[in-house]
């Protein structure tokens, strides 16, 4: 018997986006007998998330579908109530601005099949651009703008295991699979970090990967699992991708530094420094096009 998938998206006042993603999932091939639930997680949204979940599934439904809600705002919560309430062997996250290709869940299942000894698996998550995007996002030469102010991952077009030295190359958990049994041995989400709505936060699904393979569970790169990360026109600014980056490389500084670091407050000083740089090469590359 196929294992049970919960398909996990947890989302916050994103009605339009999360429409768009649900009915990519309506389009995905499922399985012959394969067994699917999808969770949805409303996290406080005052927005008419509801409402548009309802309409989309009125257009058709390939599996069982649960809208959960979460009044603690917070993407933590979020995750940790679906968690208690997922049926599935195997737990598929998706962001509320992901598109998914239509062998996602073929992909999943073939390799959860295949790849035993694996608790953990990650695929690519890729831009979904339309070209309206500016090309400072595509300069690659003197000044790359790195990270980008959206989710990217790629490790090609192999099969491989990602392990903890490669800590600099983990997925995040927008384009996650884990197995059950990771949960109840190392626990759930660290409720100390993630995003509260839509305010930059993170590092909830870092540390989540990180304290997984630390007790020796095995995370598997499978570039079939593909998904397309909606651009958002507001994130394509040079205030938002400073931002972006500094509270990010924070979060994963912090999960990296032992008690010693020298800080500010509660961040470590290098950072500073880091900051000003990274913000002087993106007014370079984004001057360059001017």
């Amino acid at each position: 018997m196929e294992d049970m998938i919960s398909i996990i998206i947890c989302t916050h006042n994103r009605a339009t986006l999360l429409q768009d993603t649900l009915r990519s999932l309506l389009k995905m091939n499922v399985p012959v007998n394969g067994r699917i639930e999808l969770l949805i997680v409303d996290n406080a949204s005052t927005d008419n998330t509801r409402s548009v979940i309802d309409s989309v599934f009125k257009e058709g439904q390939k599996f069982d579908v649960r809208t959960l809600f979460e009044p603690a705002l917070g993407k933590t919560h979020a995750l940790n109530n679906a968690l208690s309430n997922a049926s599935g062997d195997i737990l598929v996250f998706i962001d509320d601005d992901h598109i998914v290709t239509e062998d996602f869940i073929i992909a999943i299942n073939q390799a959860v099949r295949e790849f035993p000894d694996f608790t953990l698996f990650c695929g690519r998550l890729l831009p979904n651009w339309d070209g309206s995007e500016p090309q400072w996002l595509h300069d690659n030469e003197v000044y790359p703008i790195r990270p980008y102010p959206f989710p990217y991952y790629d490790q090609g077009d192999k099969i491989i295991e990602i392990k903890l030295d490669d800590s600099l190359f983990l997925p995040q958990g927008g384009n996650l699979v884990i197995r059950k049994t990771v949960i109840q041995k190392i626990g759930l989400f660290s409720k100390k970090l993630g995003p509260k709505g839509h305010n930059l936060g993170g590092g909830e699904d870092m540390e989540f990967i990180r304290r997984a393979l630390h007790y020796g569970e095995r995370l598997l790169f499978v570039p079939r699992v593909l998904q397309y990360h909606q651009v958002h026109g507001a994130r394509l600014t040079l205030p938002y991708l400073v931002k972006k980056a500094y509270l990010r490389s924070k979060v994963a500084c912090e999960l990296n530094e032992g008690p010693s670091v020298q800080r500010i407050g509660t961040v470590p000083l290098y950072l500073f420094g880091q900051a000003v740089d990274r913000f002087i090469k993106a007014l370079f590359a984004v001057n360059k096009d001017a």
